[in-house]
């Protein structure tokens, strides 16, 4: 077993605007999305510079509808060092598609991205991590469509997404014909009987930074890497206000984005990190 000086975690950005988040869903229709000020770019550039300055690669699930009119940026990405991987089309949450719809977002959005990089995108990550009970035949669609791991299932209880009895920790869920998918769960510790969230987003915002280290080290400690996971509009405080109450009746959208960068910089300095295709050893 690896100590948690030696372990290496997975780090990754879902590529996604200020406004295409699930929150804004019932305010900000996806016909419109053209309509609002795009700030992904000069985000994700931020995040890359500071990636740099700390000598950490990672990977970027990014969502295609920005690659097809900013492929610049996934160039940017690639350009850098860093993993290109999927986070489907249109961010619609996969347990309100069909099979169907959801086989051709991601269809789609692989194939984007291998024509802007060249190279083979080997994961996905689904919005909103909607890989729940009643999307887990997703995974099956996943595999089908040549994908060799995902990252989507959080093993918690919550309103928006979860799969509580999820396994914790990186596995295989499909093996046929010499290939497999990998699950990659986003990463919890557990303390008292239950899986307390960790990973990054909302988590890495809302509660204090020592919260975010003591669980990845616990986790470490097991021997298992974790995943960190961040936003490119979580580092950016300036961006537009918009009222919503989201889809549990609240919102944390807003909540934290100062001392995001702050939190992002300590814990990529006091861990180390790698794209999460080197963690599982698919690069």
């Amino acid at each position: 077993m690896a100590t948690a000086g030696e372990l290496v975690n997975g780090f990754s950005v879902d590529v996604e605007d200020w406004y295409q988040v699930a929150d804004f869903d019932a305010v900000v229709a996806f016909a419109d999305w053209d309509r609002y000020e795009s700030r992904v770019g000069r985000n994700t550039d931020r995040i890359l510079v500071l990636l740099d300055e700390v000598g950490v690669k990672g990977t970027f699930f990014v969502l295609t509808w920005n690659a097809e009119r900013h492929p610049e940026i996934v160039q940017r990405i690639a350009a850098a060092g860093h993993e290109i991987a999927s986070h489907g089309y249109a961010h619609r949450l996969i347990y309100e598609q069909t099979p169907e719809t959801f086989r051709a977002d991601v269809s789609r959005a692989k194939a984007t991205l291998e024509d802007i990089t060249g190279t083979p995108v080997l994961g996905y990550r689904a919005p909103s991590f909607s890989v729940t009970g009643r999307s887990a035949w997703a995974l099956g669609v996943l595999f089908e469509c040549g994908y060799a791991y995902d990252s989507s299932v959080f093993p918690i209880r919550d309103a928006l997404y979860g799969l509580p009895t999820a396994e914790r920790f990186p596995h295989v869920i499909h093996r046929r014909d010499g290939r497999g998918l990998w699950e990659f769960p986003i990463t919890t510790t557990r303390l008292a009987g239950r899986n307390l969230p960790l990973g990054g987003g909302g988590w890495l915002r809302v509660f204090p930074y020592r919260y975010m280290c003591w669980g990845m080290r616990r986790v470490n400690r097991e021997g298992q890497p974790a995943v960190v996971f961040v936003h490119p509009w979580e580092i950016d405080p300036e961006q537009p206000r918009m009222r919503t109450s989201g889809r549990r009746g609240f919102s944390t959208h807003y909540v934290g984005l100062r001392g995001t960068e702050a939190k992002l910089r300590r814990v990529l300095r006091d861990f180390r990190f790698a794209p999460i295709r080197d963690v599982l050893g698919l690069g």
